[in-house]
């Protein structure tokens, strides 16, 4: 079949009603002079105007062309450019209103009207506008200006507007008159209406029906391009990559339709092909364009040894497990124990490295984890890429493992994503040491096409884009969860090595399944986009096998969530659901239950640390007596300074006795009878060994002789040292 762009219609009816060259010859004529005429009457009914100096200066300024009849916007959704439409004709009395006249795709309209009337919408639309170069990617997505473009349209007629009604009345008096009318029995094959997407060849007046559809009717382009079953479009149009083939691309991308310019030799243009394509004679040559559903969608598979049923994804290809997977976090996945259990279980997870504080302590986890996990099990460290400290020995710790023979088989690239250049070197030396699979987690659109470049550049390795978006999770971004996917999902899938997993407070099956088969999309006018996986966190947390305290799994549980995803945003301002966003340790923003901790802590975000840093040392001091206070009542983290009688005081105004007491008192937990951290004990057992060398007066042998001593009652350590020495009792004044 066939159709034309506005009045490119008629072109398409001269090839379905042309078998013959003489034929051809005879209905181009005809189609020539009806185009004609459509010019004539149309330009007559509306005629040109003189146009406003200061409006066309302004227009030209902000790159939007002259002002014409005719203004395209594209990048906006319909929507949105509506009710803007909408509020702009309020303001326009019935002769000067805008019309919506061109629906090109989703994201891609045209108005016509008076060029005034369209001006004054332009203007409104501008406020929209993000400035070019613009950074927005710490401003809620809900918050930004948008990206789009407006410009009117080299036109000097409002086609497709009631502002032609009165013109194919006159035109169908030009047509009778030169003999100029077109019959729908000679379309040879289907010939698609640009509003309605109806076959012409039913037309009992195909020239009115043509001159209807050019002047006065709407063109619904995706209602004249819908046909189910067409693999290839051909655009023979003049406009080449910047063209209607082009247009329909965007709309028919992940379809399974591929567009080719029949009017270019330049060499493919992205995913678009040229006539080379097509006069190709190597049948085995001809290409066919992705349908994401059918590619990418979960299938399931019988294993016949077992003849269990599995789904079978990318993901679940790669891993050999579910596609579904626990992502690393400190401190829930950092132990052994919980990491070996959803290990166990079938499922992927990701060793936290921010609890590994030492070679030493990573290799010992690691061996935990080997003895708990059934052989032929690998494990994938996640390392914080933008911490100095542990990546500098994470990194090449675990390539010197795999090279031992330790079953290391993935590492995640967390907190934030390497330059192109260092992120090429990182993989290398993974996939020499045998690394199996390499992660990262972009946080944005420009990172997201960052590790499609990265994934491009190092084809051997296969890389596992996670995707969390702003809504879910602990550390979170600003980002929408959809419209970044939505953006660059066509660029990943043009990526045979990209495995795209994504997490994002995911509830019930029901609401997580349409993710997987990728039905989500559909809603915002996207073909299918099915993941490869899924990552879940925060709600692992409540997992009995999850070393939570029992506390804060309640806390997790009752706490109310939100119904609208929406909504998440509000966290910025407030609790929401019980939830609220503070920035972490690494200046970026995370979620946190809204206790009464994290609210002082909002607080604290809110009038100190979002202060320039040379006003916050004043700032904390006119309000120290306040806030120790509330460090003491409310966060986790109480205030150090603290004499025998209970009285708040600063370090320098404590005894070494005190000191000593309240390291004890603040390390040790009494009920569990055990360090909070095994460094901790190092810490008290180097402060008693430095109140040895301050106050030994003769060389004699440590009272500590052995760390072992702390691990039960290091009270009574702590005790005997100060014995020892009655000087500690004196002030202690930050000296030696």
């Amino acid at each position: 079949g066939t159709t034309g762009h506005s009045q490119g219609i008629v072109s398409s009816v001269v090839l379905a009603a042309s078998e013959t060259e003489k034929q051809f010859v005879q209905t181009t004529q005809k189609a020539l002079g009806l185009l004609f005429w459509i010019g004539v009457r149309s330009q007559r009914a509306c005629p040109a105007t003189t146009l406003n100096p200061n409006i066309l200066q302004d227009s030209l300024a902000n790159a939007e062309g002259v002002p014409t009849p005719m203004l395209s916007v594209t990048g906006l959704s319909l929507a949105e450019v509506k009710k803007h439409a909408d509020t702009t004709n309020s303001f326009l009395p019935s002769d000067r209103k805008v019309h919506l006249s061109l629906i090109n795709g989703p994201r891609a309209a045209i108005f016509t009207g008076p060029p005034q009337s369209l001006y004054g919408l332009n203007v409104a639309l501008r406020k929209l506008k993000a400035d070019a170069g613009k950074d927005q990617s710490r401003v809620p997505f809900s918050q930004r200006k948008l990206r789009f473009s407006s410009r009117f349209l080299p036109v000097a007629v409002p086609f497709h507007s009631a502002y032609l009604e009165g013109v194919p009345e006159r035109v169908a008096q030009d047509v009778k008159e030169h003999g100029i009318s077109l019959d729908s029995v000679e379309l040879a094959i289907p010939v698609y209406h640009t509003n309605t997407g109806e076959d012409l060849r039913q037309t009992k007046n195909l020239t009115a029906s043509l001159v209807a559809q050019i002047c006065i009717q709407p063109v619904l382009w995706e209602k004249a391009t819908e046909a189910a079953s067409v693999t290839h479009f051909l655009d023979f149009g003049p406009g080449g990559s910047s063209g209607i083939g082009a247009l329909t691309h965007r709309n028919k991308e992940g379809r399974g339709a591929q567009v080719i310019l029949m009017g270019s030799l330049d060499g493919r243009q992205g995913e678009l092909l040229d006539k080379s394509d097509f006069f190709d004679s190597d049948v085995h040559a001809v290409k066919f364009a992705p349908n994401w559903e059918e590619t990418f969608r979960p299938k399931l598979i019988r294993i016949a040894s077992t003849n269990e049923v599995h789904v079978d994804t990318s993901f679940s290809r790669l891993l050999g497990k579910a596609p579904l997977m626990v992502a690393g976090m400190t401190p829930c996945t950092a132990d052994e124990r919980f990491v070996s259990a959803v290990t166990n279980a079938g499922f992927h997870v990701e060793l936290a490295g921010g609890g590994q504080h030492s070679e030493r302590h990573l290799r010992e986890r690691v061996d935990k984890i080997l003895e708990s996990i059934a052989p032929g099990e690998g494990i994938t460290l996640n390392i914080l890429f933008l911490n100095p400290r542990l990546w500098g020995f994470q990194y090449p710790a675990v390539q010197s493992m795999r090279r031992e023979g330790i079953p290391m088989e993935g590492v995640v690239v967390a907190a934030g994503v390497p330059s192109l250049d260092v992120a090429d070197e990182i993989i290398k030396n993974l996939h020499a040491a045998g690394i199996r699979h390499v992660a990262f987690k972009p946080g944005s659109v420009e990172t997201i096409r960052r590790v499609i470049s990265i994934a491009k550049n190092n084809p051997d390795m296969p890389i596992i884009l996670q995707w969390t978006g702003g809504r879910g999770g602990g550390h979170h971004s600003y980002e929408d969860f959809h419209q970044p996917v939505l953006e660059t999902y066509g660029a990943i899938r043009r990526q045979s090595n990209l495995i795209l997993v994504v997490g994002s407070g995911f509830g019930d099956a029901e609401e997580t399944l349409p993710y997987l088969t990728g039905q989500w999309s559909v809603k915002f006018d996207y073909a299918p986009m099915p993941f490869d996986g899924l990552l879940f966190g925060s709600r692992v947390m409540v997992a009995k096998e999850c070393l939570t305290s029992r506390a804060v799994k309640e806390l997790i549980v009752a706490s109310p969530g939100i119904d609208d995803e929406s909504l998440w945003e509000r966290t910025f301002k407030g609790p929401v659901g019980g939830v609220i966003t503070v920035q972490s340790e690494l200046g970026e923003p995370i979620h946190k239950i809204a206790n009464r901790g994290i609210l002082f802590w909002r607080e604290m975000d809110d009038t100190i640390f979002s202060l320039p840093r040379d006003k916050r040392l004043p700032a904390l001091l006119k309000r120290k007596e306040e806030i120790i206070a509330r460090l003491n009542a409310d966060f986790q983290k109480p205030w150090f300074g603290r004499k025998a009688d209970g009285t708040v005081c600063d370090l320098h105004e404590m005894t070494y006795e005190e000191v000593g007491d309240r390291l004890r008192t603040l390390l040790w937990v009494q009920a569990r009878e055990a360090w909070i951290d095994p460094s901790f004990k190092l810490t008290v057992a180097d402060f008693l060994r430095r109140i040895e060398e301050r106050f030994s007066q003769v060389e004699k042998p440590s009272l500590l002789q052995s760390l072992d001593v702390l691990d039960s009652k290091p009270e009574l350590v702590v005790k005997e040292v100060i014995d020892a020495f009655p000087e500690v009792r004196r002030n202690f004044e930050g000296g030696g």
